[in-house]
C-alpha cells in the first residue's frame, strides 16, 4: 500500500491511496483518527478537523497491518479575517472525449457512463459537498463542442443548484463546433464566448474572460474583453478581493516553454499588470494545460488547475476570507471516477504521474490581499 497527502486546507488534510485489496484502512493525523472502507482499488479520504498551522504525522494501516507513512504536512494557516464565502472551479472536463494519451491512448473504459462524465459528476457532488456556494467553469467543458455534449454539459451543471459561470476554451471552437450558447441557455446557463462575465460572492468578484477564439487553440484576449475585465476588476465592492478565471494561461516568455501554449507574453504580462494597477488584491487562476502550478508576477499569484478527467482528477475550491483567499486542490474521490484518473497516470509513459500534480504547495496555498 502507498499513501500520500494530496491536498491540505486549514484544518484538514485529502489522504489518497493507490491499488489495495478491499479491507479497512485506518487513516491518522496527529490526534484525528478515521476508519474507511478500502473498496478494493485506489481511494480517498478526508480528515477533518486538524489544527490550523501545524505539522502533523499521517500514516495509513491496511487491515491491522503495519502503518505506512502517507507524510508529514503542514496545515494552511488561513488568511486574516472572517472567512466570507466559498466557491470551486472546475476546468477541461471534456466531456464528449472516448479516450486520453498522445502516443498510446487509453481508450473509455464505459460506454454507458463514460469517464468524463463520472469523473465531472464526481467533482460537482464534493465541491459541493465540500461547501462551494458557485461554481466557476474555466472551459472545455466538451470535447468538441458537439450539440449533445453541450446537453450532457448542461443537465450536469444545472443539476447542481448553484450559481454558474462558464467560458468558453478551445474545444468548444474546434472544427465542427456548434455555438452552445442557446442550448445551455435552455438549462438557465450563460456561456461567456467574447464578453467577460461576473459574479460577486461576499468578499470577492470572480470575472471569468474567454480567452479561445474560432478554430485555433491559441489563446489571446479581445481588446473590448481586456477594457472590460480591467474595469470589472477596479469596480469590485469596497473592500473585496478579485479573481479572474482564463482558460489559457498568461505565458512568462514570448514564446511558449511547454505544450500546450497559452497566452503569449509580451501581452499576457501587460494585462496582468493592468489587472494589479485597476486592484491589486487579485488574483488569476486558469485551466488549458491539465496540470498544477502557479508564480507570482509582481504581487499577484498566477494558478493553473488540472483537468477532472485525467491523473490526478482534481477541481479546486476557494475560501474566501476578509484579509485573503485560500487555495485547495482536492482529487475525485468516487470509486468509479479514482480508479479511472489513478489508471491514467501511465499517459505519455509515465511522464505524466510527475508532471501533471506539480507540487502541493502549488496546489493548496494561501494568498493574502496585498495592503492587508
Amino acid at each position: 500500500m502507498r499513501a500520500e497527502v494530496f491536498a491540505v486546507e486549514d484544518t484538514s488534510i485529502q489522504v489518497c491511496w493507490d491499488h489495495v485489496p478491499p479491507g479497512t484502512i485506518v487513516i491518522r493525523a496527529g490526534s484525528v483518527t478515521i476508519t474507511v472502507d478500502g473498496h478494493g482499488g485506489p481511494g480517498a479520504a478526508i480528515l477533518d478537523g486538524l489544527p490550523p498551522a501545524s505539522r502533523v504525522e499521517v500514516t495509513a494501516t491496511l487491515d491491522g497491518g503495519r502503518p505506512v507513512r502517507a507524510g508529514r504536512p503542514t496545515t494552511l494557516a488561513p488568511p486574516p479575517g472572517r472567512r466570507l464565502s466559498r466557491f470551486a472551479t472546475l476546468n477541461d472536463l471534456h466531456i464528449g472525449a472516448r479516450s486520453i494519451g498522445p502516443l498510446r491512448p487509453i481508450w473509455n473504459d464505459d460506454p454507458h457512463d463514460p469517464h468524463p462524465m463520472r469523473c465531472a459528476r464526481a467533482a460537482v457532488a464534493e465541491a459541493i459537498a465540500w461547501g462551494a456556494e458557485a461554481l466557476v467553469v474555466k472551459g472545455d467543458a466538451t470535447q468538441a463542442g458537439r450539440p449533445h455534449e453541450f446537453e450532457m454539459v448542461g443537465e450536469l451543471l444545472a443539476g447542481s443548484g448553484l450559481p454558474v459561470i462558464m467560458i468558453e476554451g478551445n474545444h468548444e471552437t474546434k472544427p465542427g463546433a456548434v455555438d452552445g450558447r442557446a442550448i445551455l441557455a435552455r438549462y438557465g446557463l450563460e456561456l461567456s464566448v467574447a464578453r467577460p462575465a461576473c459574479l460577486d460572492l461576499p468578499g470577492l468578484r470572480i470575472v471569468g474572460t474567454p480567452t479561445a477564439h474560432w478554430h485555433t487553440d491559441t489563446g489571446w484576449i479581445d481588446e473590448r474583453a481586456w477594457r472590460e475585465t480591467v474595469e470589472l476588476v477596479g469596480d469590485a465592492p469596497t473592500g473585496a478581493g478579485a479573481m479572474v478565471a482564463l482558460h489559457h494561461y498568461p505565458q512568462r516568455f514570448r514564446y511558449p516553454t511547454i505544450y500546450p501554449a497559452g497566452i503569449r507574453g509580451p501581452g499576457a504580462a501587460q494585462f496582468l499588470d493592468d489587472l494589479a494597477a485597476a486592484h491589486p488584491a487579485t488574483i488569476v487562476v486558469t485551466g488549458h494545460t491539465h496540470r498544477h502550478r502557479w508564480h507570482q508576477h509582481g504581487g499577484m499569484v498566477v494558478a493553473e488547475v488540472g483537468s477532472t478527467k485525467d491523473f490526478p482528477g482534481s477541481w479546486a475550491g476557494y475560501t474566501v476570507h476578509e484579509g485573503g483567499i485560500m487555495q485547495t486542490t482536492r482529487r475525485v474521490m468516487a470509486p468509479d471516477a479514482i480508479s479511472w484518473t489513478e489508471g491514467t497516470r501511465q499517459i505519455i509513459g509515465g511522464i505524466w504521474s510527475r508532471w501533471a500534480p506539480g507540487l502541493r504547495t502549488h496546489r493548496c496555498f494561501v494568498y493574502e490581499w496585498p495592503g492587508g
